[in-house]
């Protein structure tokens, strides 16, 4: 770690592997975007490695310092009665708390991945859920203290217990334990508190999440800076996720990934979309085409619809572009085509509008020849486009 006093300062007992301690750069990060999810307010900000593991900074006044603490071995004491890291981290709090910063901060947490019973951790435990008071573990640490021996964390033992009862039990009424939930649970508290999309893949975004806030915090360092970020700098990156991956929920699945059964697509030949190309003496490869177009854009446009990634309003409004498009056309090749009869006039507009014109969707491209084509026959299969020239609606003379 870095960014304050070393390990060997400290004191801690570290495991000489890449492997613990990337584990607890990892358990940093995690609580950082924990707390950042948890937030009250967007200026809010978080550092790592910034006078404790993590720091909750407002207006520039520290209001919370957590110590993590994390293991993977059974027979490890996270927080022992006599463990260098408890008093370590004692005795940083008792000097943070005698600074003039120290007025502000409200809360001093031990975060630990597993528990590992102790008698003092208990205590402290025990105290927040009302089973033990604040003179009981004052008291505790007094008797601990009691017990003197040649060890070296006695020193630190006795700097921490120089201070009055009253200092003692001003740190103790702040000091928490919190010990880690189920990872589920834990990724569905951030998801929740960032304001997550409920159909957006949290697990996906709170990764990405996790990677742009270690990109982050080591840019920081290498400039010499605390990493410290805010909430509204993580909402940015959540909205931007979160964005990303309704634009691919939006977009219409590949055409081949919308498979259409024999029987489907002949109960559709007697649909009106069908008689407007039999009108035209379309080839049998253009009304196999309609068809399976006609259907994949109905599924597809159900599916969008139900997913609500597609506003209502888009969908009569992209009708209307598609028929003006295709009134266009069609007065184009009426007048160019004049004198023709009207079967090459109708399958000129038809391979006008259907063949290669891909219509986007809500201001994004749409791609999918299937989305433009299918959507164009279901407006034939409602009378408000047709291929035949001299086709009239109902209550229209046909010319």
């Amino acid at each position: 770690m870095r960014g304050r006093t070393g390990f060997r300062e400290l004191g801690l007992r570290i495991d000489n592997t890449a492997a613990a301690q990337a584990a607890g750069y990892i358990l940093q990060l995690d609580r950082a975007l924990y707390h950042l999810a948890h937030a009250t307010a967007g200026d809010v900000a978080v550092a790592v490695e910034h006078v404790d593991d993590i720091a909750v900074v407002r207006d520039g006044k520290i209001t919370l310092l957590e110590q993590d603490k994390s293991t993977t071995r059974n027979e490890a004491r996270l927080l022992g009665d006599r463990t260098r890291a408890f008093w370590r981290t004692l005795q940083i709090w008792l000097r943070h708390a005698e600074t003039a910063d120290g007025a502000h901060c409200q809360r001093y947490l031990f975060f630990v991945n597993r528990w590992v019973p102790s008698p003092i951790a208990q205590l402290i435990k025990d105290r927040a859920c009302g089973k033990a008071t604040i003179a009981d573990v004052v008291g505790a640490l007094r008797k601990i203290g009691s017990k003197r021996t040649t060890a070296k964390v006695q020193g630190l033992i006795d700097d921490v217990l120089s201070r009055s009862d009253d200092v003692l039990a001003n740190l103790v009424a702040k000091v928490e334990l919190v010990e880690a939930a189920d990872l589920a649970a834990d990724r569905r508290s951030i998801a929740n508190g960032l304001g997550l999309d409920p159909r957006a893949d949290a697990n996906d975004i709170l990764d990405n999440l996790f990677g742009w806030l270690t990109k982050r915090v080591r840019l920081e360092w290498s400039e010499g800076r605390p990493g410290l970020i805010t909430r509204d700098e993580i909402l940015v990156q959540s909205h931007a996720l979160q964005a990303r991956q309704a634009k691919n929920r939006f977009l219409p699945r590949a055409s081949g990934e919308i498979p259409i059964d024999d029987e489907l697509r002949r109960g559709q030949l007697s649909r009106n979309f069908v008689e407007h190309l039999s009108r035209i003496d379309a080839e049998s490869e253009d009304i196999v085409q309609a068809v399976d177009h006609f259907l994949k854009f109905n599924i597809e446009k159900h599916r969008l619809v139900r997913a609500g990634d597609v506003p209502d309003a888009e969908w009569s409004h992209r009708s209307d572009r598609l028929r003006e498009r295709w009134a266009g056309l069609m007065r184009r090749r009426r007048r160019e085509l004049r004198g023709r009869p009207n079967c090459d006039i109708g399958q000129t507009v038809l391979a006008d509008v259907t063949y290669e014109h891909r219509e986007t969707l809500d201001g994004h491209p749409c791609e999918e020849l299937y989305m433009t084509s299918g959507h164009y026959h279901r407006l034939a299969d409602e009378d408000e486009v047709w291929w035949d020239p001299a086709f009239r609606k109902a209550g229209q003379d046909e010319g």
